[in-house]
This record gives structure tokens, C-alpha cells and sequence, in this order.
């Protein structure tokens, strides 16, 4: 096994959004902790109370509508592990999906740990102070994890794990498809703490987390699972004692990390893992920043005070020295054998809008019918409101001034194949949909910016000239016209009949999952490419996974996974463990397009990251 790796170094700086402080508006029905006992004065036990409400409410809609448990501001003291279930007997040990918790204040929201707590203070045998879990089928599956853990979300509040709790993991995070840790501190006081986010339940992803900092910890976060992969986003690491981040062979995409520490930022025991580093700046003392055998993908990273850029553990033993104040322009491209230069598309990149309302600005029941909704956006309304399930009879047009919908993980429903929302032009040059579901096609149609944050889609379609943003998001069918700019940061698609995504347009992903479900049958027919670059379309996705279903060589795909055509396209990807002979071939292009090898695992199950630069 062999260390790949694509490296251009500058300089770049964190993704932090504004402090939001949410104050539920009347009516939007948040589950208060403090209606179930919890106290929140850093003295009460809020363990039980803090359950309580979990288990009250987590197992009403969580498909689709599950209720926030609120958190108001307050410190609230716990001595043993918040979880996501109902119980710990009966269906999936009472593991359910949709966990949503939120609190008031990042600052001022405060679930704490009690100092030296019981069946904390052992490293050996870690133990979660917050965590979400997986459905499973059948009553053992007391860990959590799984391949159902849909639609978790952590916003805006702080976890310490307390003095003396060196055992402790603040989050132990695992979500399928969707799922998010977003405006979140996590924090240790000096020798206590295990890990910050532990991620080594199976299988973790794809999910995101971003916007969160992480002071102290052994480790800031530790992956083990080889699936399916996890996308970070402005994240800032301090003060780690054994490494910032500890992966087996999971797949990270990250960008914008500031890491300061005197330990390695990145230390990857196994050959398959993956790492796409962008836009971050890592700074310790001496050794390596980077520790791999394995995948990795470099882009404008400086590095400062480290010895090594990369110490390769694999049998090629290819370091990279840093070199200080001296950006590096490298690339691995023969099997990690040589280090030489390769362009890519570089396409620009912009951050996805966040917008929350703030003092002074007032919030607008969105009702629960499509008619309500709609005259809310027509009555000039800048901050709407929804929850529950909303039937739409017909399209919803977004115009006017409206700013944000915040769902508040709520159900727009009954268009299916159709064009359930369409955004139009308007007086507003953002709009911002977050934490919904969208049963039905967004048809981007203006000449603005539209972002989806934590949603689902049934299809969507920029038509417009303007830009869109999908974060943590669901969906199929995306067909980016020519004249738009889209960015991505966790894109899963699946579940569709049609190439899952087209472009025509310019499209930048980070983190994505293309889970192919069509594929050839005995009777001849034909499956569709998972991917569809054309028309002078320019693509560049980063730590991407093909995840494909069947294995049966009659069901086969008599299709390409990517398809170029006439564009320019950048891929970096990995293989979920089926055969290459489960697609025709991996890259299709016209005839003239070449693409050039990064790097490719020949040890089943292949990844691979392919570039071209050719029309």
C-alpha cells in the first residue's frame, strides 16, 4: 500500500459563523427540557430529565418530523450518557433515528459533565457523554451503530467533559445519508477527556460537521470504519495530547481546519484510508503534521513548525519534507513512487450562506398549508417558520424578501416527480431553506443565490442564472444548467433511475456519496452512469465514494460510473469494495480528453483519483 498524494500550499482562513441566539418563536412547538425537570444551574442532576424529554419525543416522526429538543441557556450537569433512544430493551435496544438537539446560546448553552464521574476515568474503556445512534433489527444492537442512524442534528451549545474524566468522549456521533454536528464547542479540561467527536461505530456517514471547535482531548476525533465517510468544514483544534484527528481507514473531506497543537494533526493507521485537505493551515513544533499510509489530497495547506509535511508509513516511504515559508506544489501521481506536478481545475470556491435572524428581526408562522406558506413569502416575510408536515397542492414560489424558511425539520409533502418548490427572482439576494424535507423537485430558477442546509430533495434542477449551495443534504436527479455555479459540501445521492448528477454548468463538491441503484438485468437492459459531466461542464469533486448495490455480474451496469463529455472534470474517489468490473469502465470520456492516474489502490477495494484538464 502506498501513500498518494496532491499538495498545493497557501494560505487560508477559518469558516466561522456569527453566534446565533435562538429563541424558539411562539408556536414552533420545540420540546424544553425544562418542561421534563432539567434545571440548567451547573449544580441539579439534568441526566434523567434531559433523557426524559429525548425519549418522549424522538419516536413520534423521525423519518420525516421529529420535534427539536430545545435547550434553553443554563448549564446543565450530567453524571452519565445522553442517548438517542427510548429505552435501552426492546426493537434496536431503543436506538431510533432523528435525535435533534438544540440550544438557545454556543456559549451560553452548557451540557456538562460532572467532575470525576463514574465509569469515566479509564481511557482503556471510553465511555459518550451525548450520543445518537443507529436503528437496527434486532434487540442486541446496545452500541448504536448501523446504517440507519438518518437525520441527527447538533446546533449551538457547548459539551465539557469535566476535570478528571480521561475516558470521556463528549460525542459520539454516527448519522446516515444526513445528519450534522454544526456551531458546536466541545471542550476538556487539561488531562481529562478521551475524545472530542469518536466516530468508530459502524458506519459513520455520510454526514457533516462544521463550524465546531474542539479544545483538549487525547484526540480531537477518531474514525475507524472503512464506510462511508464524513465532511468537515471550518473546524479549529487546540491543544490534542496524542493527535488532532486518528483515522483507521475512513474517508475524510475537509477543508478550512485551523489546527494548533504539538502532536500530529492527522495519523491514519490503515492503507485504505482517505484524506482531501483543503484551505487549512496546520501549525505544531516539530515531527509530521501527517501521518498516512494511505490516500492523500492536498490543497493550499500551510504548514508551520512541522518537520514534515507527510510521513508516509507505506512500504514506498516517500516523505515530504515542509519546507518553511516555502509554498509546495506537489503531487504523487505514479503509485507513490515520484513526486511531481499535475494540474487541476482549482474552481472557485465561495462558502455557503448562513443566515440567522437577528435582533430586532421577527419571525413569521409559515402556517401548515401550502396557501399559509405561500402568503407568508407573498406578505413580504423575511423569517418563516414551518414544522410538522405541510401538503402541497401545488407549486411553492419563492420570491420577494423572503430570507430563510427554517424548518425546523419539517415535511413539505404530496408533489413527489414534480416541481415542489421553485425559487424565482426576488428583492432578497439570499435564500436559505434549512433542516427540511422536500418531497418534490427544487427548481432553481432565479438569477440569486439559494442555499439548502440539512434538507432532502426528490430532484434539483438550476435552471437559473444564479448560484446554489447544497449542505448535508439528501437527493437525486441534479441537473446543473450551463449558466449556473453550484457548491457542495456533503452531497449524497441516490435512489434515482436517471445519472444521479448532471452538469452542464460549474459544479464544486466536497464529500459526496453516489450510491447507484440502476443497473443492467438479464433482459439486457441498461443501468445509467452515477455521474454526468457535459455540454462544457466544469466538475471538480473531492473524497468522493461510489457506493453501488448488487453484486450479481448479470446485474451489472453495462455503463461508465463517470461520464465526461465535452467538459472539464476532476475526480477524487474510492470504491465501496464491489469489483471495477461492476461498471464497464470508471471514466468515460470523448475522443482528444485524457485523464491523468493520481493515484490507484490495486488491493481490493480499489479508490482512485482521476484528473483531467481537457475539452
Amino acid at each position: 500500500m502506498k501513500c498518494h498524494i496532491l499538495i498545493l500550499a497557501l494560505t487560508c482562513c477559518s469558516l466561522v459563523a456569527a453566534e446565533w441566539e435562538f429563541t424558539p418563536p411562539p408556536g414552533a412547538e420545540l420540546v424544553n427540557v425544562k418542561d421534563y425537570g432539567a434545571v440548567g444551574d451547573g449544580a441539579a442532576d439534568d441526566t434523567a430529565a434531559i433523557s426524559k424529554a429525548i425519549a418522549a419525543n424522538i419516536d413520534a416522526s423521525r423519518y420525516r418530523a421529529n420535534r427539536f429538543i430545545f435547550l434553553p441557556k443554563g448549564t446543565y450537569k450530567v453524571s452519565g450518557p445522553i442517548e438517542g433512544r427510548v429505552s435501552t430493551e426492546g426493537w434496536s435496544a431503543g436506538w431510533r433515528s432523528m435525535l435533534l438537539l438544540v440550544g438557545e446560546s454556543r456559549r451560553g448553552t452548557v451540557i456538562r459533565l460532572a467532575d470525576q464521574a463514574a465509569g469515566y476515568g479509564d481511557p482503556a474503556k471510553p465511555k459518550w457523554v451525548l450520543a445518537c445512534g443507529s436503528e437496527g433489527d434486532n434487540r442486541s444492537n446496545q452500541s448504536g451503530g448501523g446504517n440507519r442512524a438518518f437525520r441527527h442534528a447538533f446546533l449551538n451549545f457547548t459539551v465539557d467533559v469535566g476535570a478528571g474524566n480521561p475516558g470521556a468522549i463528549a460525542i459520539d456521533f454516527i448519522a446516515s445519508n444526513r445528519g450534522c454536528i454544526e456551531g458546536v464547542t466541545i471542550r476538556a479540561p487539561e488531562g481529562s477527556g478521551h475524545t472530542g467527536i469518536g466516530m468508530t461505530r459502524a458506519w459513520p456517514g455520510p454526514a457533516y460537521v462544521g463550524d465546531v471547535s474542539i479544545e483538549g482531548f487525547a484526540c480531537g476525533m477518531r474514525l475507524d470504519q472503512y464506510q462511508y465517510g464524513m465532511t468537515f468544514e471550518g473546524i479549529t483544534m487546540r491543544g490534542q495530547r496524542e493527535a488532532g484527528i486518528a483515522n483507521t481507514n475512513n474517508m475524510l473531506a475537509m477543508r478550512k481546519i485551523d489546527f494548533v497543537g504539538n502532536v500530529p494533526f492527522y495519523r491514519a493507521a490503515g492503507g485504505h484510508s482517505f484524506l482531501s485537505l483543503l484551505d487549512s493551515t496546520l501549525t505544531g513544533k516539530s515531527g509530521a503534521a501527517i501521518s498516512t499510509g494511505g490516500y492523500v489530497n492536498l490543497r493550499r495547506v500551510t504548514c508551520t513548525g512541522f518537520e514534515q509535511i507527510i510521513d508516509d508509513t507505506s512500504k514506498a516511504n516517500k516523505d515530504l519534507a515542509a519546507t518553511p515559508g516555502t509554498p509546495t506544489v506537489v503531487v504523487s501521481h505514479d503509485l507513490g513512487q515520484t513526486f511531481g506536478t499535475v494540474k487541476g481545475l482549482d474552481l472557485p470556491i465561495e462558502d455557503a450562506p448562513y443566515l440567522r435572524p437577528g435582533k430586532g428581526d421577527v419571525w413569521t408562522d409559515g402556517g401548515t398549508t401550502r396557501a399559509s406558506l405561500q402568503a407568508a413569502i407573498d406578505g413580504g416575510a423575511e423569517w418563516i417558520f414551518i414544522r410538522g408536515g405541510i401538503e402541497l397542492d401545488q407549486t411553492l414560489i419563492v420570491r420577494g424578501k423572503t430570507r430563510l424558511i427554517q424548518g425546523l425539520a419539517a415535511h413539505l409533502k404530496g408533489l413527489g416527480k414534480e416541481v415542489a418548490v421553485r425559487i424565482e427572482d426576488g428583492l432578497a439576494k439570499e435564500v436559505v431553506f434549512d433542516q427540511i424535507y422536500v418531497d418534490g423537485i427544487i427548481e432553481q430558477a432565479s438569477s440569486r443565490t439559494f442555499a439548502l442546509r440539512h434538507g432532502d430533495h426528490g430532484g434539483f434542477h438550476a435552471t437559473g442564472s444564479g448560484k446554489s449551495f447544497v449542505v448535508d443534504v439528501i437527493g437525486k436527479d441534479y441537473l446543473i444548467g450551463s449558466k449556473h455555479r453550484f457548491w457542495a459540501r456533503q452531497l449524497n445521492a441516490e435512489f434515482g433511475n436517471e445519472p444521479l448528477f448532471t452538469n452542464e454548468g460549474t459544479s464544486w463538491i466536497l464529500g459526496f456519496k453516489l450510491e447507484s441503484s440502476t443497473r443492467g438485468d438479464k433482459s439486457g437492459s441498461q443501468g445509467t452512469p452515477a455521474l454526468l459531466n457535459r455540454a462544457g461542464g466544469r466538475l471538480e469533486m473531492f473524497t468522493g465514494h461510489l457506493y453501488t448495490l448488487g453484486s450479481k455480474a448479470e446485474q451489472r451496469p453495462a455503463v461508465p460510473a463517470f461520464t465526461n463529455e465535452k467538459g472539464r472534470i476532476s475526480l477524487s474517489w474510492r470504491l465501496n469494495g464491489i469489483p471495477t468490473t461492476w461498471y464497464d469502465k470508471l471514466l468515460q470520456q470523448g475522443a482528444g480528453e485524457t485523464a491523468v492516474v493520481i493515484g490507484q489502490d490495486t488491493v481490493k477495494p480499489p479508490g482512485c483519483a482521476l484528473m483531467t484538464d481537457e475539452r
